[in-house]
């Protein structure tokens, strides 16, 4: 039986309102003010006819509307009041109708209203059922006390704190708590916290919301509130204790939800303002790290390739004993998200059944197989090219800035690849006259250093003779070789496969023609670049000038530069540029990175570019430093294996250690790369 609330201030108009609508034994008539209507049955529609300074309706709206926000409200007012009431109701999401009004005006409004269907569209059932599956593969293991209490309807309003390291399915967990624990009409908005500097920002990002509706319901979830600035976590504290300020947002009720890192790891700088904790905490949960979750690995390996297997269409396929072994072996610093991308990106390299170690994809940048025995017991994956420094450890160390005035005056930067303009003024102008520093220094704007990075030959090489290749270094060097043979080796060995069968078709043959003739050709340049360094005569040590060396093979590149409309921006210290080292060798290194650099920048790219000479930085003796910036995009499959890829990098490093120098590569940044090389230079230059 349908329900229907009528409010008026006269008992009058109340009745003529039930017989206009034609209401039946479930109506209930009051004032706005009458007690009735605390304990009355659930209402399906509301009207609530507007009279007097409306203040008793108001304070009725506010107690019942986000209460039976789901209700029908139709309001009723004079015709000269009725802008009035929409601006006074404005969180309200309700009908304005004029009073009065025609009988059969009014029972359109609420038999629309009821008629409205609540039941949710294809897309967000969809969308629920990923929700469910994913939150089952990932949690059906662990105990979250308190997740029943989470899901509870009637705490749907209620702050929630999600605790632990990234990639353990906070976000996910926020989302299954708000679909199948919210408001069914809230919004979710996602905001990620390291994006935010002031609290304007937040509210502009909650102002700018797609498909908000007017008046409804909205769940904020906070990635990562511990890196909000602490100004920022105050003003949130407020907005969650007391609401955001009136009249910037639209919304009439906000759940905030936020995620943050385990209790145990706030330490250093890192903060998280007690009572923001406090208001957020009523509900909160911590969800365990995968280490710690080590015996359930080949459970949730296995789910994944379920799910994966069912989404492609495939029959299931299974991972075998030395496989989850090893899975379960390593450290999962990403935790699940990372572990359910090794499986998908195994599952896709190979149609094997079952999945062998040979086949697992671990991330690009782990070195973990090159450990001891292949089992480091609590270091964490490491980069191919170099042991990479996290964002925490450069932060830490004290990173030089070049003071205002050492830069090099005379020589302007390079910006190679755009149209030449005559007018002087308009050429010398770099970056749109910002200081080409800061410019190319994004996000931060600050300038970048060229003393802030310790090289690794300067800490694990120094018990290695000088111009002998380690065993660590000839394992990676082994592995990039053996990774750009291996993929080419699978495209042949796929299509061959499928050659009789597909003989017949002319367009597969000829395909099968282009693909082979390709890979073979990297398989090719693969061995002859290791074969290049083996050929080399006896390694000498002269005075070379590496800047004049870099300004050549940047030359050399001219025309790819220009084509590519790629932006060069070039610093290089021409007052100071020389270095110990033999030449052969040196431009062998410096031509494969900057191969490899214009492998994997973007077209329309920027490459920053830049040396700097210092008395003091190898132990004390004099170097030359050398900046290589620059934002890596994914060019496709060819270019992620391609022939200037990872081999490059690890033969340039072999070779500038070799030669007693260090380098270091930082991809900790997103996609932005960032490689640092110190080069011994003559004490008398």
């Amino acid at each position: 039986m349908l329900t229907i609330w009528i409010i008026h201030r006269d008992a009058t108009h109340r009745a003529a309102l039930a017989r206009m609508v034609g209401a039946g034994d479930g109506t209930v008539l009051g004032g706005p003010m009458d007690p009735i209507f605390a304990s009355a049955t659930r209402p399906n529609a509301i009207l609530l006819g507007l009279s007097s300074d409306f203040e008793q309706e108001l304070d009725f709206v506010q107690r019942f509307g986000s209460r039976f926000h789901d209700a029908t409200w139709i309001l009723l007012s004079s015709a000269s009041d009725q802008s009035e009431a929409e601006r006074l109701f404005d969180t309200l999401e309700a009908s304005h109708l004029p009073y009065p009004t025609e009988p059969t005006r009014l029972r359109q409004a609420v038999r629309a209203g009821l008629r409205q269907r609540r039941v949710q569209p294809l897309s967000i059932r969809t969308g629920r059922k990923r929700l469910t599956d994913r939150f089952g593969r990932w949690f059906q293991d662990v105990e979250l006390p308190d997740l029943m209490r989470s899901l509870d309807p009637r705490l749907a309003r209620v702050p929630v704190l999600i605790r632990g390291e990234r990639g353990s399915g906070r976000s996910l967990l926020a989302r299954y708590l708000h679909n199948f624990g919210g408001e069914s009409d809230a919004t979710f908005i996602s905001i990620a916290s390291n994006e935010i500097q002031h609290s304007e920002e937040l509210l502009q990002r909650l102002e700018g919301t797609r498909g908000a509706t007017r008046g409804g319901a909205a769940a904020v979830w906070l990635e990562d509130i511990d890196e909000l600035p602490p100004h920022v976590q105050r003003a949130v504290r407020d907005w969650i204790e007391f609401g955001p300020p009136s009249g910037r947002i639209s919304f009439s009720r906000i759940r905030w939800m936020a995620g943050a890192a385990p209790e145990a790891d706030f330490a250093g700088n890192r903060e998280l303002d007690a009572q923001l904790v406090e208001s957020l905490s009523a509900l909160s949960l911590e969800l365990p790290a995968l280490r710690e979750r080590a015996e359930q690995i080949p459970a949730l390996v296995q789910r994944a390739s379920a799910a994966w297997c069912q989404e492609q269409g495939e029959s299931l396929r299974t991972f075998n004993p030395d496989s989850l072994d090893l899975l379960s072996s390593y450290p999962w610093p990403g935790n699940l998200h990372e572990l359910e991308s090794v499986v998908t990106r195994s599952l896709s390299f190979t149609s094997a059944d079952p999945i062998t170690p040979v086949h697992l994809r671990f991330p690009t940048d782990s070195r973990w197989l090159d450990e001891p025995n292949g089992r480091p017991e609590t270091t964490l994956p490491e980069s191919p090219v170099t042991e990479t420094q996290t964002p925490s450890e450069v932060e830490d160390e004290e990173l030089e800035t070049i003071p205002e005035g050492l830069l090099i005056e005379e020589e302007e930067p390079v910006l190679m690849g755009e149209p030449i303009h005559d007018d002087p003024e308009a050429s010398a102008a770099p970056l749109t006259g910002s200081d080409p520093w800061n410019e190319m220094d994004a996000p931060t704007q600050t300038p970048p250093s060229l003393t802030g990075f310790r090289g690794q030959g300067e800490e694990s090489e120094e018990t290695e003779d000088r111009g002998q290749v380690s065993a660590s270094e000839l394992r990676r060097i082994v592995n990039a070789v053996a990774h750009e043979v291996r993929n080419p080796l699978v495209s042949i060995r796929t299509f061959s496969q499928l050659l009789p069968e597909q003989y017949e078709d002319s367009e597969f043959r000829e395909r099968f023609s282009e693909l082979v003739d390709q890979d073979v050709t990297r398989i090719d340049e693969a061995v002859s670049r290791l074969q290049s360094m083996v050929d080399l005569p006896t390694i000498q040590s002269e005075t070379v000038d590496l800047s004049h060396l870099l300004d050549k093979l940047l030359d050399e590149h001219a025309a790819e530069i220009r084509e590519r409309r790629l932006l060069v921006l070039k610093e290089l210290d021409h007052r100071s540029p020389h270095v110990m080292g033999d030449p052969l060798l040196l431009r062998d290194a410096f031509s494969g990175l900057l191969a490899r650099t214009l492998s994997q920048v973007g077209d329309r790219g920027d490459i920053y570019i830049a040396s700097k000479h210092s008395d003091s930085r190898l132990g004390a003796s004099p170097s030359l430093r050398v900046l290589l910036r620059y934002t890596a995009v994914d060019r496709g499959p060819a270019k992620a294996q391609g022939e200037h890829g990872d081999l490059e990098g690890i033969l340039a490093q072999t070779i500038i250690q070799s030669l007693g120098g260090s380098f270091t590569l930082d991809t900790t940044d997103g996609e932005e790369c960032v490689i640092v090389i110190d080069m011994p230079a003559p004490t008398d230059d």
